[in-house]
């Protein structure tokens, strides 16, 4: 929803730290009992993530020049007159850089967007009408999810505030205040939500009810996160290159990367294989490290510096296990737009794929599971075949970077925001 290194740059050079109020908690502490608040979806049932996840398996006006002479040119200096739109449709309503978007899971009818306007938006696809604004944000909204049944939609901005709001009602049922965020996630499953925060700590919360839990940290940045399939484990990548694997139940620490087996720069994306015993993570070093998931052992250093690159330039934005069961894949994509299908089992760089422009957000197809959305910070999506790295296409539209993707459950359409102030609906159309 899903935080990139990216996104974290563009938004502190657009918005600055000054942007960010104090932080102003609430009296509401969080829930010491017992009572374990992660497993079930019906609270007095067990449940089995493993299963779920098997099955589930514009501005189009140039910015106007003092002269008058700059009408058509884009935000970030692309002529809107020279660039096609593939686009279905183009919500127009944030009056700011559209910093994420999410497609409603289960019909994918619905989308939430948030953007540095400070507002975030449940609209239809169809049409682009507004269901719902999700108000009383204060600062830039940076994260906006659907949990996995499409009940509810959580909302957090800088700033720190949470809101999440009941589809069904479009009202409000949870609120909480922390430091500033860095990420949220929902449970695969359950109603529990996740977030990441730079005081390093990882707070879950049961929604509507509110019991929470933290997961400590130790002093650094938490950049992010993701839950394993099995529902019942969490990695986490921090600022100082380690990486920590908790039991959501018993939150313990059950593996944390140091010494020789950590990044040298902070962890910007991670990800979890279908197994559960590998995780992936890439990090600002230029490199991606796999380890057992199991062990904490480190199974392996990728370096994603390309021929004549640098490490500045080759900083991993985005990684991502294959979810087709026959292949062992694991996909990386750089700030220099280089993407690489790495086999899993030799170490060995299998294709490559050169995008021209650096990677935001890398996203399968979850029908043609050997396609692979790119997110471009040159405002294109570019749809590749992991098994050859080459080219299906392109959806253009976008005048200014790309800020996130998200794709339909049934892979027919996908969404962008950008910093363009707009989010676009595409038709993805693949006939394989």
């Amino acid at each position: 929803m899903h935080v990139l290194g990216i996104f974290r740059q563009h938004r502190q050079y657009h918005m600055g730290e000054t942007n960010t109020p104090p932080v102003s908690p609430r009296d509401q502490e969080p829930n010491d009992s017992d009572e374990e608040i992660v497993g079930n979806q019906n609270e007095d049932e067990d449940f089995e993530v493993i299963e779920v996840y098997e099955e589930d398996i514009e501005n189009e006006e140039g910015a106007e020049g003092e002269d008058g002479e700059n009408e058509a040119e884009g935000e970030d200096g692309m002529e809107e007159l020279d660039i096609p739109d593939d686009a279905l449709l183009t919500f127009k309503q944030h009056t700011g850089s559209v910093f994420c978007c999410s497609f409603e899971p289960k019909e994918s009818k619905l989308v939430v967007s948030g953007g540095e306007d400070d507002k975030a938006y449940v609209w239809n696809i169809t049409d682009g009408q507004v269901l719902f604004e999700c108000t009383n944000h204060q600062d830039s909204v940076t994260c906006a999810l659907f949990s996995h049944d499409g009940c509810y939609v959580a909302t957090a901005d800088m700033a720190g505030l949470i809101q999440v709001w009941k589809v069904a009602t479009k009202s409000v049922v949870w609120t909480f205040e922390t430091g500033d965020l860095t990420w949220i996630d929902w449970h695969p499953a359950s109603h529990i939500l996740f977030a990441g925060t730079d005081a390093g700590d990882t707070w879950m919360w049961k929604i509507p009810s509110g019991d929470c839990k933290t997961l400590p940290g130790h002093g650094e940045r938490n950049e992010c996160g993701k839950i394993l399939p099995d529902g019942r484990r969490i990695a986490v990548g921090y600022v100082d290159g380690s990486v920590k694997v908790f039991d959501l139940k018993t939150l313990a620490v059950l593996q944390h990367s140091n010494g020789g087996q950590t990044h040298t720069n902070g962890v910007s994306s991670i990800d979890c294989h279908r197994d559960n015993n590998l995780i992936v993570s890439g990090s600002f070093d230029s490199t991606a490290k796999l380890y057992n998931s199991q062990t904490g052992k480190l199974l392996c250093t990728l370096s994603c510096v390309g021929v004549g690159g640098s490490e500045d330039q080759s900083s991993v934005e985005a990684v991502s296990f294959c979810p087709e069961t026959s292949v062992n894949l694991v996909v990386t994509g750089t700030l220099s737009g280089k993407i690489s299908c790495w086999d899993i089992p030799t170490q060995i760089e299998r294709q490559s794929y050169d995008q021209s422009a650096g990677v935001v957000k890398l996203v399968w197809h979850p029908k043609h599971t050997h396609l692979l959305f790119s997110a471009g910070l040159d405002g294109v999506v570019r749809l590749i075949d992991s098994r050859s790295g080459t080219l299906v296409r392109e959806y253009r539209g976008h005048t200014a970077d790309l800020l996130d993707i998200s794709v339909s459950f049934d892979g027919y359409h996908l969404v962008t925001s950008s910093d363009d102030q707009t989010c676009r609906v595409f038709e993805v159309n693949v006939d394989h």
